[in-house]
């Protein structure tokens, strides 16, 4: 047999042993390539698949922004599907979702599910889990906010940390001037200056095309004029209860509400109330504002210089939507309520559970808040350019007035993210930052953007804030709360469009209640929720 010297024939001629030498290296390397290719594959084909579920007010490029770019960049071994759903669908999409216990890995609902969601063994209970893979998150809460995310003892979800900010009634104050107006006080005030706004023609268009006020999907955020009489749906109809004769009580079926949605029947037969109050998605809503066609409005504080800038930037260049003290009514009662059972981020029942608080608590670093440029806030857009030292701007009040492209910039960042709870707002936000003086930079950054019309506004707040003494839900609410939620938002339409009798509509309103597990919601509160 022929020797071989490394696997080459001896006896071959020279040129062809190195023809033999250039095969055998050509034939590694395509060897070594096509050994990499499938370990890249491989590779892929180990990513994490992480569903994410959110509720934006419109369609924007997230998977093209910087949101999402610095999430890829941290975890580029996790694949992410996103899945939003419009604000506006949410009411339908939602019990669907969870009849058919198709749930995202990291999905934002509102505690009002809570029960359900649980009990259909569709969440993770974080108590542990939480501190452990979320200190950033938990660090950096809200006081007492964590406190809304608990049912039965445990931590079921993490509650945005807006949620203990709360609402304020507001004016056109010069709506008001132009038609030499005083700021109403008590409920007949209000309506008194309802009528001259409608028949006033104070936006000077020469048309009839003003209202005093617009509520939205049924009757919500009108809060102010219901605790006029002591009573409330609360924010998105989660329920206001309150204590009475030693007990919790739930105010959708006490009289006054009858008397407040009665009241309401009668502004909105007298025109006074936009006709689309009722059916107002969240879009069709805020434009009837900005349209300069509606003088009373009801939300937070903290959105008063959006609605300003905006009104501004569309050419109403007086426009002024101040905050005043709500409506006294017929018993002297007035008030403002927060937001209640709050929107909050779930985590689903599919295994991944450790590698999604990771991501969600990313959001709530230092490192994500400089990698995205500042734009994880909600209602506070950064700017496009950056500091001396490279740290994110956000636009002063002065600067949203002046800017003719905020409301761009605005809209550009809400619509290229994905919500999280983050808030600039938040005094705790940035406590487990290490750059300490980053951290103060946030939060003056943040005093920069209050108008004062907003820090009016968070004053009134505090002083006429109602909270609602039911924290969170009961397990009751699981099987019994949204038929009744329903229920109700039928009964509030049915009577304040002034549709059949509504005597008969209470009545048949009460009947319902106590049929179809409200005495037993009641008996949970009181059981669980000790004065």
């Amino acid at each position: 047999m022929k020797k071989c010297i490394k696997g080459i024939p001896v006896s071959l001629p020279k040129k062809e042993k190195i023809m033999f030498k250039k095969r055998l290296l050509l034939g590694m390397v395509i060897l070594l390539v096509v050994g990499m290719l499938f370990a890249q594959g491989a590779k892929e084909e180990k990513k994490t698949v992480i569903r994410w579920m959110w509720l934006p007010e419109a369609m924007g490029d997230v998977e093209n922004g910087p949101f999402m770019k610095a999430l890829q960049a941290k975890f580029p071994d996790v694949e992410f599907q996103l899945e939003p759903v419009l604000y506006s669908a949410y009411p339908d999409r939602f019990p669907v979702m969870i009849a058919a216990g198709d749930v995202p890995d990291i999905f934002q609902g509102h505690t009002q599910y809570m029960p359900q969601l649980v009990e259909a063994d569709l969440i993770y209970d974080l108590t542990a889990a939480l501190p452990k893979y979320g200190p950033d998150i938990v660090g950096n809460a809200r006081d007492g906010q964590l406190r809304y995310g608990q049912y039965g003892g445990k931590q079921y979800a993490i509650p945005g940390s807006y949620l203990l900010k709360y609402f304020s009634q507001n004016i056109r104050m010069d709506w008001l001037e132009k038609l030499g107006l005083e700021v109403p006080r008590t409920l007949e005030e209000f309506r008194e200056v309802a009528r001259a706004f409608v028949a006033g023609d104070p936006n000077g268009n020469g048309k009839k095309d003003e209202y005093a006020t617009a509520f939205r999907t049924n009757v919500n955020f009108i809060d102010s004029f219901f605790l006029a009489f002591g009573v409330a749906p609360n924010h998105h109809q989660t329920g206001m209860w309150q204590v009475r004769d030693g007990k919790h009580t739930f105010d959708w079926v006490q009289p006054e509400m009858k008397e407040a949605l009665m009241e309401l029947a009668s502004w909105y037969k007298e025109g006074l109330i936009h006709p689309e109050s009722l059916t107002f998605g969240w879009n069709d809503w805020w434009n009837a504002y900005l349209r300069d066609s509606v003088g009373m409005w009801y939300h937070q504080p903290r959105r008063l210089s959006e609605m300003n800038t905006a009104l501004k930037q569309a050419g109403v260049e007086d426009a002024n939507m101040w905050p005043i003290a709500p409506p006294i009514g017929p018993k002297g009662l007035s008030g403002t309520a927060n937001e209640g059972q709050p929107w909050a981020t779930f985590f689903g029942k599919n295994g991944n559970l450790e590698k999604c608080i990771e991501i969600l608590n990313y959001t709530y670093t230092q490192e994500f808040f400089l990698a995205c440029g500042g734009r994880n806030d909600v209602y506070y857009p950064s700017q496009r350019t950056l500091n001396e030292k490279g740290w994110p701007k956000f636009y002063s009040y002065e600067e949203m007035l002046a800017d003719p492209n905020y409301e761009e910039r605005r809209t550009e960042v809400l619509y290229s993210m994905l919500y999280t709870g983050w808030c600039i707002e938040n005094p705790n936000m940035t406590n487990t930052w290490p750059d300490r003086e980053l951290a103060e930079y946030v939060k003056q950054q943040f005093k920069n953007t209050l108008s004062p019309a907003q820090v009016v506004g968070n004053e009134l707040a505090d002083t006429y804030a109602v909270t609602s003494s039911k924290p969170v839900p009961v397990p009751a609410d699981a099987k019994y709360f949204t038929r009744l939620q329903d229920k109700f938002r039928e009964i509030a339409s049915r009577i304040v469009s002034g549709r059949g009798n509504p005597d008969a509509t209470w009545n048949e309103w009460l009947d319902y209640y106590a049929k179809n597990g409200g005495p037993e919601i009641e008996k949970e509160v009181n059981e669980l929720f000790p004065l």
